[in-house]
């Protein structure tokens, strides 16, 4: 009897063992599959919040640009930084021009930007800095008089600290009856302004530029 006893004692505590081995290779699978999954789910939580992101961001890019479309002014002023990388592209012909973000004059108004060529376009070409107002098709042209004949007055702001001592560059010039001042048909129409608007000489040895930025401030007149 007790021989018997301890042969089927050993037997069960065999028997033990291999569903204790099972059950300890159940619980790795188990935990194996639950790795797996947390894997997958904080990836797809990755790529969905990546995706969120991106669509926010489009829709904040696309909502201040509309801000900015939408701005009325007939006084801006355009700040144009790392002024001699623009130099360097418009020389080298990689990119000839920057333009202003698009404006309104008033509401209702006429939709206009502002185009600056650093190393000058048509007459000043490789000698002066060039500037442009250009006409765009806008959301209240139908009830605005035709042509757009508003004076434009360009102004490049010295920036010496002292005020009175500032001698900004100004030029002026009144729209004729050109083509492109008439009601766009197209997105916008031909840029017209002042080719010879600053020589790059004046632009050098005044204190225009300042830590690589200038300041061009456009008036539309009433």
């Amino acid at each position: 009897m007790e021989s018997h006893l301890q042969s089927a004692m050993g037997f069960h505590l065999d028997l033990t063992c291999v569903e204790l081995r099972n059950t300890q290779a159940e619980l790795k699978n188990a935990q194996e599959t639950i790795r797996k999954l947390e894997e997958v789910e904080i990836k797809d939580t990755q790529e969905t919040i990546r995706k969120l992101e991106q669509v926010e961001l489009k829709d904040a890019r696309e909502r201040i640009r509309k801000l900015e479309e939408t701005r009325h002014t007939r006084k801006m002023v355009w700040k144009i930084d790392e002024f001699s990388s623009k130099m360097s592209e418009a020389k080298n012909r990689k990119k000839k021009k920057v333009e202003s973000v698009p404006f309104y004059t008033d509401s209702p108004g006429y939709k206009l930007k502002v185009a600056c060529s650093p190393n000058g376009s048509k007459a000043g070409k490789n000698t002066h800095l060039s500037v442009f107002i250009i006409v765009m098709k806008g959301e209240y042209d139908a009830i605005l008089p035709w042509p757009f004949n508003k004076k434009v007055t360009f102004t490049l702001i010295d920036q010496e600290e002292d005020p009175l001592k500032r001698e900004n560059f100004v030029a002026k010039f009144t729209p004729d009856d050109d083509k492109s001042y008439c009601r766009p048909i197209e997105e916008q129409n031909p840029e017209r302004g002042k080719p010879q608007f600053i020589s790059h000489l004046k632009l050098r040895t005044g204190r225009y530029v300042v830590d690589d930025t200038l300041f061009l401030q456009v008036e539309i007149g009433r």
